[in-house]
């Protein structure tokens, strides 16, 4: 997760600090949601794989998808 700082600069109002702490909620709220969906998407892929097989082995098939998944985390860590 990015460092969230509502610190970061000084807060001068009560007002300002208020909407510095709704916006980090905001984006933690974002950041758990993505990685909730990532997840989804991942469990999506293997249940496809194995119907895909009729229940053999699958999980050669889904090298590509895990190389996929670490070429995107790995982008969005270096932002």
């Amino acid at each position: 997760m990015d460092e969230i700082k509502v610190y970061k600069e000084e807060v001068n109002t009560k007002d300002e600090l208020v909407a510095r702490i709704m916006n980090s909620a905001a984006l933690i709220k974002q950041e758990r949601q993505d990685n909730l969906r990532r997840a989804t998407h991942t469990i999506a892929k293997k249940v496809e794989k194995c119907i895909e097989v009729d229940g053999g082995i699958f999980e050669r098939l889904l090298w590509t998808v895990a190389i996929f998944e670490v070429i995107y985390i790995t982008n969005k860590c270096n932002q």
